[in-house]
């Protein structure tokens, strides 16, 4: 990068890590933002020390309840959390400062990893520098609740780096342990670190033996040395199923998304290569549309993969970066089977994957047939570009009416966004421009159950009570099925009916809505109010020590 004697590639790196808290150092002042409040502020297993034993047999979301149908299994990331909540309380730019630490220890890995398998320090300092700049990381750093894409990255290089030292360097069986243990770790931290053990494997079949006549090393035999990583991720997916069964996700489109795979890949490289006008959501068009520009953009990414693989037939250390880089983005491509359309593309999923490629886009630049100082102008030039862009980006996680102000210039066709934005205004008083919002979701998704309900609670909180009706009642035409969000919409509907002496058609529906959800708080009291007003006081009281037992359950959960 440069001939001047007295920047080493270390004192190079960092340089940049105190560039990087230096730009990032601004969001110490933002607010939560998106699952923060759920998964913070609202999250009582974090109220107590006592509670870490919950974290081991509930997921993320348990706090939530039925409402949010998906499984995250990550005990470490949520013991991290407790951590934080149990030393910072809800001071928010303590909790913003261990993300942005998190993130310097990160590019400190890439940078030590990138030594030990890059060889080149020039190399594996500008790929620490490209990380350490690239935009696409705003989204990890910047949002609090995201620090299980920091964590997942810390231990994924620490596990990898203390297994590159004892394959290579005859560390001992000490770094072995190291390295399985901080698999587990990261396994433990986010479901990507499962990738883990097939890293290791493309690191032992790409691997050179340090002798020619270590014959052990050049047969099958050194494949056994990630089995034990393999084991891990087993045990983990056996406690996973044991705990939430095998429907750990609300559903995606299964097999029928394998034609999407190609046009959310296309859509990473974009944010990947092209890292400007970044969202918190992706417009579904331009995600799910097939043009002739992506088609060509995904041919010239085949092609490409296989020129660099072609390239570095001779060097096995950039084509194991490769590897890597291909396995660690099939979680994100995932998302097509699992998750709703708006969920499919988030700039987190590449906090990981984006280190290998920083690596690979290094070596390109270091090894361009530009002159030396050619070579280093334009990868400072890149550099000063992407750190510029950082600075630009980090300001829309500012606070929560900013973040999806943002999002909807970039996507204005984004339900999720929509939806969000408006209660990001109620919650802030501008509860007139947030009708609006909610009005505008169920004008533009008009068969949505989701926005429906929201809509219908957003008017009822205001007493407008006919126009809420209409809302849940359409709500109700497009949740035929008997889920939770049914439920939702039978007690918003049940609540005016008994407000306005209905109480028949009240205690109606909330029957049905207890058949659906039996455990959900506020339900059975609304029913005992509706049976109360009709001279049913037996059954009344019936169904108040059912909600009575119901929140001493709750309460006994969170004590646990």
């Amino acid at each position: 990068m440069t001939t001047h004697p007295r920047i080493t590639p270390d004192r190079a790196v960092l340089i940049g890590m105190m560039l990087a808290a230096a730009v990032y150092c601004r969001d110490l002042s933002y607010d939560f933002v998106l699952d923060d409040v759920p998964l913070i502020l609202l999250n009582q297993t974090l109220a107590s020390w006592h509670n870490w034993k919950t974290i081991f047999i509930s997921h993320i979301f348990s706090p939530m309840g039925p409402l949010v149908p998906a499984v995250h299994y990550r005990p470490v990331y949520m013991l991290w959390l407790l951590l934080n909540q149990q030393l910072f309380g809800a001071v928010v730019p303590w909790w913003h400062l261990t993300s942005l630490l998190l993130h310097l220890l990160v590019i400190f890995m890439v940078y030590r990893l990138g030594l030990r398998v890059v060889r080149e320090p020039w190399t594996a300092a500008l790929g620490a520098l490209l990380f350490a700049f690239h935009p696409i990381h705003v989204e990890s750093v910047a949002y609090v609740s995201d620090s299980t894409d920091l964590l997942v990255a810390l231990f994924s290089l620490v596990s990898l780096l203390s297994y590159v030292r004892f394959r290579e360097e005859g560390a001992g069986g000490a770094c072995y342990g190291i390295s399985i243990f901080a698999a587990a770790l990261a396994i433990l931290s986010k479901e990507v670190g499962v990738m883990l053990p097939w890293m290791f494997v493309a690191y032992e079949g790409l691997r050179a033996p340090a002798r020619d006549a270590d014959r052990a090393d050049r047969d099958w035999k050194r494949f056994g040395w990630p089995l034990p990583f393999f084991a891990v991720a087993a045990g983990y997916a056996f406690v996973r199923t044991l705990l939430f069964g095998r429907d750990v996700v609300p559903g995606g489109e299964r097999l029928g998304g394998l034609e999407n795979v190609p046009l959310v890949l296309a859509a990473y490289l974009r944010n990947m290569l092209w890292p400007v006008r970044l969202s918190a959501y992706y417009p579904l068009r331009w995600v799910l549309q097939w043009t002739p520009a992506k088609t060509v953009a995904i041919a010239l990414a085949t092609l490409s993969a296989a020129f660099l693989w072609k390239l570095y037939r001779d060097r096995p250390r950039l084509r194991l970066q490769l590897l890597w880089a291909a396995t660690l983005v099939i979680p994100a491509l995932t998302g097509v089977f699992i998750f709703a359309q708006d969920d499919w593309v988030h700039d987190r999923h590449m906090y990981v994957a984006s280190v290998p490629f920083c690596l690979i886009i290094a070596a390109l630049l270091r090894e361009s047939n530009l002159p030396r100082r050619a070579s280093a102008l334009v990868s400072s030039l890149i550099l000063a570009i992407l750190f510029f862009e950082t600075a630009v980006q980090l300001p829309r996680f500012r606070d929560e009416i900013t973040l999806y102000r943002s999002t909807l210039e970039a996507v204005p066709s984004s339900a999720i966004a929509h939806s969000r934005y408006a209660a990001a205004l109620w919650g802030s008083g501008h509860q007139e421009q947030a009708l609006q919002e909610y009005r505008l979701t169920t004008e533009l998704f008009s068969e949505s159950a989701l926005f429906y309900e929201e809509y219908g609670a957003a008017v009822a909180r205001m007493g407008r009570d006919d126009e809420a009706t209409v809302q849940y009642t359409k709500a109700l035409q497009w949740a035929r099925r008997p889920t939770p969000l049914r439920a939702l919409v039978l007690y918003g509907l049940a609540t005016i009916e008994v407000r306005h002496s209905k109480f028949g058609a009240g205690a109606d529906h909330m029957r049905e809505a207890l058949r659906i959800a039996p455990q959900a708080q506020g339900y059975h009291a609304m029913l005992a109010q509706a049976l109360r007003q009709e001279g049913y006081t037996q059954e009344a009281d019936e169904q108040m020590q059912l909600e009575i037992q119901s929140r001493q359950a709750v309460r006994r959960r969170g004590d646990q």
